[in-house]
């Protein structure tokens, strides 16, 4: 009965799959519930996800990281990666990423970008618009708002979106850009706005499958449950849109 079990342990050891995905940082929330829904049928496999900004994440998959899928906030990097020939295939959108405006702090009420210009503001947290696509699409809302040459002294960049959103929850920034799937809209004290769509170029979000990962079966569906309908549910409900 012991040699039983412990050949038992060999075979489903042998069977366990392993990828690694590097993600945009606004994917933080959600994609931890699609990769909990994803593993509740392949109980043997493992996902291990990293989160960074996308240029971050490019950087490495062009330096041979040994990363199978990359999902990042933009589709600029995938297809850089595709004309470098680092990924097999062209990028595929998965959903569309959301701008928002907002504050921690419970004296602040974001109402519109024109209260970036109010004197209790000394600091606006942003994503680097060089690493992070929602810090370009920040940065391009101020600069069709009218509003960057006012405030932009005011601007403190941030690694990421994550670390961003870090800036204004603690306080560091009294306001900053970010992501609607960060945003927590049960806090109180969180005041927010989305940023208008037509101040930003559309922040359609992509994944690829790596050179490296293009041959991993697991990685393969993984890839293709992100893009199913049945997660495109989940990511509506974090407050991502489609074109449709």
């Amino acid at each position: 009965m012991r040699v039983f079990f412990l050949i038992w342990i060999l075979l489903s050891v042998g069977f366990a799959r392993e990828i690694n995905v590097a993600a945009a940082a606004n994917l933080s929330h959600v994609l931890g519930e699609i990769q909990k829904e994803f593993l509740s049928t392949h109980p043997q496999d493992k996902i291990n996800i990293s989160y960074s900004s996308s240029g971050k994440a490019y950087i490495q998959i062009m330096q041979g990281a040994p990363i199978d899928i990359f999902l990042s906030a933009d589709e600029e990097f995938p297809h850089r990666l595709y004309m470098e020939g680092k990924v097999p295939d062209k990028e595929e959108v998965y959903a569309q990423g959301v701008l928002v405006l907002w504050s921690a702090d419970p004296k602040i009420k974001i109402t519109s970008l024109k209260n970036l210009t109010d004197k209790k503001i000394f600091h606006i947290a942003i994503p680097n618009p060089k690493l992070a696509p929602y810090g370009r699409a920040a940065k391009q809302s101020l600069e069709k708002s009218e509003l960057m040459s006012i405030v932009s002294s005011k601007l403190v960049n941030a690694t990421s979106i994550s670390q961003a959103h870090q800036f204004v929850a603690t306080r560091s920034a009294e306001v900053g850009f970010g992501a609607f799937s960060l945003i927590d809209k049960y806090n109180k004290n969180v005041s927010y706005i989305l940023v208008d769509k037509t101040l930003y170029a559309p922040i359609n979000q992509a994944l690829v499958l790596t050179n490296y990962g293009k041959n991993n079966p697991l990685a393969i569906e993984f890839k293709d449950f992100i893009l199913s309908a049945g997660v495109k549910k989940i990511f509506k409900k974090y407050g991502y849109g489609f074109d449709e």
